[in-house]
């Protein structure tokens, strides 16, 4: 495991000041061996996305925009259907280890995706300037948040009804208790919405701290939950962008292969794994890829 993110971390340190070719508004899929390139990094999502339980979109929108020539919306659009894909593929295999608290799931999944449709359109006003400046921003807030594990926690005061106590047995035996706030969980999940159709990112990079850390559901819960929701969203998300006409379909195709193999690898190794030090090394790419993105917006 600490092979692979020194692996990650190289190739990121070694492409993230490349310059990309563009041909007609973005690279073109020229041969095989690119189609290839296209899913083996979409493996690498899938792996480091389920890993985590978040959908790998804040790796490949900015893979997209820097080394393929994307415009921010398809970027976002097909970043979308790489995320779909990945979080759906996960969700099986967190099905079968009976991991995922389905009453939160749903219940979050409805609040957000309200807020995914309204993000997805707002995100069509976008020019590469003022879309490359906010996702630095927010890469760099994300990578911060990765390497510290600090954790915001929100907590109503003086709320008419205390949280219900409920308890979920995981695939192992184990029995757990917790009590999640659900209007905390619900009011949460329509910003996380709108965040995730603005930027093609999915929602599992705030959806897994807050389950966690606020709602204190045991951490391995959180991350198939987390991508049982983003299953549910994105999955709206790309309806939404294939009426914009904004997804690259041959993209799409070639990375959702590679995350969908990814996320069975990474949902089998999430149960032996500690992602701390995966989590370090994602945030140091992250934090190229702003840095890369805050020069290209200059």
């Amino acid at each position: 495991m600490a092979l692979t993110a020194l692996s990650f971390a190289l190739l990121c340190t070694g492409i993230a000041f490349a310059h990309p070719l563009t041909i007609e508004g973005h690279k073109a899929i020229a041969d095989i061996p690119e189609a290839l390139l296209l899913i083996i990094i979409g493996s690498g999502v899938g792996i480091l996305g389920t890993l985590i339980g978040v959908g790998g979109g804040f790796i490949v929108v900015p893979i997209l925009l820097i080394f393929y020539g994307f415009t921010p919306q398809h970027a976002i659009g097909t970043s979308m259907v790489v995320v779909f894909l990945n979080a759906l593929s996960g969700t099986f295999s967190y099905m079968v280890q009976k991991r995922i608290d389905y009453e939160i799931g749903i219940k979050f999944s409805v609040a957000a995706v309200p807020g995914v449709l309204i993000g997805a359109e707002v995100s069509q006003a976008f020019n590469l300037a003022t879309f490359s400046t906010l996702f630095a921003a927010l890469l760099s807030l994300i990578a911060y948040r990765l390497f510290s594990g600090k954790e915001v926690v929100l907590m109503r005061i003086n709320g008419r009804f205390l949280p219900q106590e409920r308890r979920f047995q995981d695939c192992l035996g184990q029995t757990h208790a917790y009590a999640p706030d659900f209007p905390i969980g619900l009011s949460v999940s329509f910003f996380v919405g709108v965040i995730s159709g603005l930027f093609g990112i999915g929602g599992g990079i705030i959806h897994v701290p807050l389950l966690y850390s606020t709602l204190g559901v045991p951490v391995h819960i959180a991350t198939a939950t987390s991508h049982f929701i983003l299953a549910i969203t994105s999955f709206f998300g790309v309806i939404m962008f294939l009426g914009l006409q904004s997804i690259d379909i041959d993209y799409a195709v070639l990375l959702g292969i590679g995350s969908v193999m990814g996320a069975y690898i990474g949902a089998r190794l999430s149960l032996h794994a500690h992602p701390n030090l995966i989590k370090k090394v994602i945030s140091f790419c992250l934090l190229l890829f702003a840095i890369k993105l805050g020069m290209t917006a200059i």
